[in-house]
């Protein structure tokens, strides 16, 4: 299972995944029983697509059982049923991915094996869809308890991202994304690197919505619904079995902020008013991918136990540091434990033209709420350890700090801070 501090595994992008195959089944289902019968050109591109899409389905599976399932099986012997129940699924699975891409093929030749084809995509479908569901109801919560995020990244981008091209991560991207919402195309397209996610979004985008209006029709929407602006404010809640002095201390203490934080490497107090307290001033640096900044943040709340509140400083000088965010803790006793409640709310927002950069360099940066959980999930399990000692919480090993992917906002983070 997961050590008592690490992040556990974000598994939100084999949802996503799952949902952009349930998504052009019904699309191809759609197109194949609905007079009139599809063209020469649109039948070739739905064999095409549905060939691509069978290899795609093999290749995620076989990620599955050669990356994912070994090292669940290894660290979590009581998943052993399940992992069972998986690979059981997947080899009923095969023999019908491998008769949809034949008679895909044989589609694609002769307008009269439609039939063969509906009939070989509902088979796939009896199989498939309830293996997809149960992933997600059943093994993908095995695998977030089991799987620490490092862990998690670390096979994502070995067996599913660094084995293929540009152009297939291209194609692959802009297909997963097709339709989705903020919060999942943020997900999505936070696996890759600022650089190459401009390339992959920018590159393939005409493609691809060539090759959707040639299979499914001109008229069907294919691009993300991105229509919501980034929230300005939001707070998670979590209750944790600790003092409310001893979590106060502990997130107080902004040298440890990196400990929960995989964009902020560092923090320092700056000279001046005395550490902690109101007035008070401090320099988080930074890192996300490839990027790199800092931030100074002045401490504008300080009350031990109960409220901890600190600000980016909006330097007006530099268009680039215009803008500044609020962060707070609120620590109420509840039972034997402490409720925290940790708050964000952006009280300058950067410069327009900044603003759209930023979305696009850091799409990950719209909604603070799921890191900002993940921040308390964090303080918690290093709440056991200090509350037997009866000290300070324990500090995280830098080594089990995550690299990368933080959801941080424009003007830093409850983790984060940013210059």
């Amino acid at each position: 299972m997961t050590t008592d501090t690490s992040p556990t595994a974000d598994t939100r992008i084999m949802r996503i995944v799952h949902s952009a195959l349930r998504r052009d089944l019904a699309r191809a289902a759609q197109v194949l029983r609905t007079a009139p019968t599809p063209e020469r050109t649109q039948r070739v591109a739905l064999a095409d697509h549905l060939v691509w899409m069978m290899q795609f389905l093999h290749l995620h599976h076989s990620g599955e059982d050669q990356g994912l399932w070994p090292l669940v099986r290894a660290v979590n012997q009581a998943a052993e049923a399940l992992l069972d129940v998986m690979d059981a699924d997947h080899t009923r699975i095969g023999p019908e991915i491998e008769r949809v891409t034949a008679a895909a093929a044989d589609y694609r030749a002769d307008p009269a094996a439609r039939e063969d084809l509906v009939r070989a995509l509902t088979a796939l479908e009896q199989v498939l869809l309830p293996h997809l569901q149960r992933e997600e109801d059943e093994m993908m919560p095995v695998v977030a308890r089991t799987l620490t995020r490092e862990q998690w990244d670390e096979v994502e981008q070995r067996v599913f991202i660094a084995s293929k091209t540009k152009r297939e991560l291209g194609i692959e991207a802009h297909w997963v994304v097709d339709g989705v919402d903020r919060e999942d195309y943020d997900v999505a397209v936070g696996k890759v690197g600022p650089a190459t996610r401009f390339l992959l979004l920018h590159a393939f985008a005409r493609p691809y919505r060539r090759a959707c209006a040639a299979r499914w029709g001109a008229d069907v929407d294919v691009g993300p619904r991105l229509h919501r602006p980034p929230r300005t404010d939001g707070s998670v809640e979590l209750w944790i079995d600790a003092p409310a002095r001893q979590l106060y201390d502990a997130v107080a203490d902004v040298t440890r902020i990196g400990e929960r934080s995989p964009e902020c490497r560092s923090c320092e107090w700056l000279p001046g008013r005395p550490p902690g307290t109101v007035g008070a001033r401090f320099r988080g640096r930074n890192r996300a991918h490839h990027m790199r900044w800092s931030r100074v943040c002045e401490v504008t709340a300080a009350d031990p136990g109960e409220r901890f509140e600190f600000h980016t400083v909006s330097d007006r000088r530099n268009p680039l540091y215009h803008d500044s965010t609020t962060w707070s803790y609120v620590f109420r006793a509840d039972g034997h434990g402490t409720r925290v409640t940790h708050s964000y709310r952006i009280d300058v927002l950067p410069y327009r033209p900044l603003l759209a950069l930023y979305s696009r360099l850091h799409p990950q940066h719209q909604d603070m709420r799921p890191q900002m959980r993940q921040n308390l999930e964090t303080l918690g399990r290093q709440a056991p350890a200090g509350r037997s000692s009866g000290s300070a919480l324990p500090r995280t090993p830098v080594g089990q700090r995550l690299e990368g992917g933080d959801r941080q906002e424009f003007a830093g983070s409850g983790s984060d801070t940013r210059d």
